[in-house]
């Protein structure tokens, strides 16, 4: 008996992870027994397994939502463009702060000299639900007066585009998970102590100096990184 649970449960799983519409369409744990002719508690512990992969994400009222969002880690693009392809998610950018401060000592060397940062604090939601809290340093001199305009609900990498004539030309990510402390388990609505991502980036213009680098925190279960490469020799990202 055992066995046969754990079977039919692989079964609930692999059905879902071949789409994932079936739980948008089910929209409860009821709706995806019924359909899938198993108990709630069947249903309940395979969307348990898939939440701890990263495939599903579950809200606190234990009803599945299902997007989980892919991010290519070699694509060079804003956190805001990897998601203007899904027409469906109303992803919401509010600055917490936007000022200008001393060039902290671990940053000098990546920047290359002693000047003024412009420090953006941010957090993205998706409808209510916090997906990102991330703390973005940017050269002062490079962008003149960037801390005097209000960011709110705009992508950075387009404003600096458009109003700085900017163009990113390559850069480098680090991925690590870490465990929230109080700040962060705060705004990304979350309790002390659960795993998140944490994602610093450093990137560079056209002309290949450093214009900046970001510390993005991700609730963990909303995101999976994959790489997409034509030639994993000269790793030319692939168009998706």
């Amino acid at each position: 008996m055992e066995y046969r649970d754990i079977a039919v449960k692989t079964d609930v799983e692999e059905k879902i992870r071949a789409n994932l519409n079936i739980i948008k369409d089910k929209s409860t744990e009821r709706g995806l027994a019924e359909y899938f002719g198993v108990s709630r508690t069947t249903v309940r512990n395979a969307l348990n397994d898939l939440a701890m992969e990263g495939y599903v994400f579950q809200n606190d009222k234990n009803l599945p939502c299902h997007k989980v969002f892919e991010i290519n880690m070699l694509k060079m693009s804003s956190f805001s463009e990897e998601f203007q392809k899904e027409d469906d998610i109303p992803i919401k950018i509010k600055v917490l702060s936007n000022q200008i401060i001393k060039m902290p000592a671990e940053l000098r060397a990546f920047f290359g000299s002693n000047d003024p940062l412009i420090r953006i604090i941010r957090q993205r939601f998706l409808d209510q639900d916090p997906l990102s809290y991330e703390i973005t340093y940017l050269s002062s001199p490079k962008f003149n007066d960037l801390d005097k305009i209000d960011l709110n609900g705009i992508s950075l990498y387009e404003f600096l585009k458009e109003h700085y004539h900017l163009t990113p030309s390559h850069g480098r990510e680090e991925i690590t998970y870490e465990a929230a402390t109080d700040d962060k388990a705060k705004y990304l609505q979350v309790a002390r102590g659960t795993p998140i991502y944490k994602v610093s980036s450093y990137s560079f213009d056209n002309n290949f100096q450093p214009f900046e680098h970001t510390d993005q925190y991700l609730v963990g279960n909303r995101f999976r990184y994959h790489l997409s490469a034509k030639n994993i020799f000269n790793y030319e990202v692939t168009h998706q």
